[in-house]
C-alpha cells in the first residue's frame, strides 16, 4: 500500500489538515468595535421580600454562649491570680469600687492643697510676720496659737484694703485732675469712652464704712484739705459756674469758649 502523501497531491493534503484542523480546535469569536456589545442577563426583581423557608437561616432565638464557655464554678471564681480585680463582695472591691469615696477624697486633696497655698502666700507676704505665733506653741496651747493667728491675719487683710483703697484714690484724683485740666483749657468732650463717670468722690470711694468714721483712715487727709475752700465751692455752685484748680491750687472759675472771638 502506498503512503498517503503519495496518494493525495502536496497541495491537497495542506488545504486537508488546515480544514481538519479549524474542525478539531474551537474557534473563538471576535466583536469588532462598530458592533453593540451583548447585554448581560438580568435577574427579574421580585415584589416582596421572602424570607428564606430553610431553618439554618433563621434567626436563633438564644444567642450563641460566649467564650470560654460554661459558667464558672464556685472554686473557679475563688481562684486567684496576679495582679487581679479582688472578689465581689468583698471590702477591698467595695473600696475600689465606691464613687463617693473617691469624688470625697479627691475634694480632700484639692482644698486641703488650696488653704497650703493661701496659708503659704499669707506667711511669705504679710508685713506682720514677725508677729506670728511659733510652731511649737500649737502643740501646748492650740486655742492660743489659732486666736492669734486669726489676729494676724485680720491685721493683714486690713492693711491689703487700705493699699487698694489709696491706689483707687489716687487713680480717681488723677482722672480727676485730667478733667480739670480740659476744662481749663476749652477742651470740648470728655476724655475716654466713658468720660467722668469713673471720677467719683471720696465719699462714694470709701463706701458708708468709711463716711461714718468721720472723715478718718485713707480719705481723712482729702477732707481736711477741702475745708478750707467749702464756701468758696459752694458760692460757685450757686452761681452755676464751673471751676478748676490751678497748679497754684487756686480754684478759679472756666472761661467760656467764644465762638469767633464775639460771643
Amino acid at each position: 500500500m502506498a503512503p498517503l502523501h503519495h496518494v493525495i497531491p502536496r497541495a491537497n493534503f495542506n488545504l486537508l489538515s488546515r480544514q481538519l484542523r479549524h474542525r478539531l480546535v474551537p474557534t473563538t469569536t471576535h466583536r469588532h468595535a462598530s458592533t453593540t456589545p451583548p447585554k448581560p442577563r438580568v435577574l427579574e426583581k421580585p415584589e416582596r421580600f421572602n424570607p428564606p423557608s430553610h431553618g439554618s437561616r433563621l434567626p436563633r432565638r438564644q444567642p450563641p454562649r460566649a467564650y470560654p464557655g460554661a459558667p464558672l464554678t464556685p472554686e473557679q471564681h475563688r481562684r486567684r491570680y496576679p495582679n487581679m480585680m479582688p472578689a465581689e463582695g468583698t471590702w477591698m472591691h467595695s473600696f475600689l469600687t465606691n464613687r463617693m469615696l473617691h469624688v470625697w477624697i479627691t475634694l480632700s486633696i484639692l482644698i486641703t492643697l488650696v488653704i497650703a497655698v493661701q496659708i503659704g502666700d499669707f506667711i511669705h507676704t504679710t508685713p506682720y510676720a514677725d508677729l506670728l505665733p511659733p510652731r511649737s506653741m500649737f502643740l501646748v496651747h492650740p486655742w492660743s496659737f489659732l486666736g492669734r493667728y486669726a489676729e494676724v491675719y485680720r491685721m493683714h487683710v486690713d492693711y491689703i484694703s487700705a493699699q487698694t483703697a489709696e491706689r483707687r484714690r489716687q487713680k480717681v484724683e488723677d482722672v480727676r485732675k485730667r478733667g480739670e485740666f480740659r476744662r481749663a483749657h476749652g477742651l470740648e468732650g470728655e476724655e475716654g469712652v466713658f468720660g467722668a463717670w469713673t471720677a467719683k468722690g471720696d465719699a462714694e470711694v470709701m463706701g458708708p464704712g468709711m463716711r461714718e468714721g468721720g472723715g478718718g483712715g485713707v480719705g481723712g487727709g482729702r477732707e481736711g484739705m477741702a475745708r478750707g475752700q467749702g464756701e468758696e465751692v459752694r458760692e460757685e455752685a450757686q452761681a452755676g459756674q464751673e471751676t478748676y484748680v490751678d497748679f497754684e491750687g487756686k480754684l478759679r472759675p472756666v472761661e467760656r469758649k467764644k465762638w469767633l472771638g464775639i460771643w
